[in-house]
Order: structure tokens, then sequence, then C-alpha cells
């Protein structure tokens, strides 16, 4: 058996191909077993609460977010980040967090939009939509 998974390990690291979901990377008989290794299906993202949670998380790391709403709209994922001061430093630290989200999730259709939200109720901006993230204080 050490044999045979240092055979596998060997034809995985040797191998460099690519495939996508449920499609198979690998597949090995020996006299006793048979190793098949595949790609794992892909989840659907856009009806995701983990998704949500990921940009909430990742937005939150702008110290000066104070809240990050999303709603779902035909094929498009909208998401309003709403701060109080949004000096170009805060707004070029926001945009490089919605690069990587983009980067991220290149399957998913976003629609950013950056709001002012000082003394305000989020959902004066974005009434639909369902807030994922919010910063007391």
């Amino acid at each position: 058996m050490f044999i045979e998974i240092g055979t596998l390990s060997l034809v995985l690291a040797a191998s460099a191909q690519r495939c996508g979901p449920g499609k198979h990377v690998v597949s090995l008989d020996s006299w006793q077993n048979k190793y098949d290794v595949a790609a794992p299906q892909e989840p659907n993202l856009l009806n995701s609460a983990t998704l949500e949670s990921a940009i909430a998380m990742d937005l939150a790391l702008v110290q000066d977010v104070r809240h990050v709403l999303v709603e779902r709209a035909d094929d498009n994922l909208l998401v309003w980040i709403a701060v109080d001061n949004p000096t170009k430093e805060v707004r070029e630290k926001i945009f490089n967090k919605q690069y990587e989200i983009i980067e991220g999730f290149p399957e998913i259709s976003f629609d950013f939009n950056l709001v002012f939200a000082k003394d305000r109720n989020p959902y004066e901006f974005a009434s639909g939509a369902k807030l994922v993230y919010s910063r007391e204080g």
C-alpha cells in the first residue's frame, strides 16, 4: 500500500492537467484497489450566504467602512459600502478590496456602490438590501 500511495503522489505531482469540476484528474487501477481523484463540483455562489459573509469580512478589514449591504438583482449582486469619511485613501483601499472580490469570484457579476454614511440609517440608501456588516461607534 505504501508503494501505491507513493505512486499516486508522483502521478498527481507530475500531472499538469487542469480540469473542470466533476472531471477526473487521474484514475489508477492496482491489483487490489482503484483510485479515482476528481475535482469537486462548484457550489452555486450566487445563492450562498457564505459569499455575503466573505464580502462583509473582507470589506470590514478597511477600518473606515461603516456598513455593508447586499441585494441580489437578476444575475447581479449589488453591494453598498457605506463610509463616514470617503477620503481618497479610504476610497483607494475600498477599490482594492472590490477588485480582490471580483477576482476571487469571477463567475459573479458585482455592482458596487460607495456611499456616504455619516449618521444615516443604512436602509436609507439601500432600502431593499440585506445588512451583512455594521461597525459600531
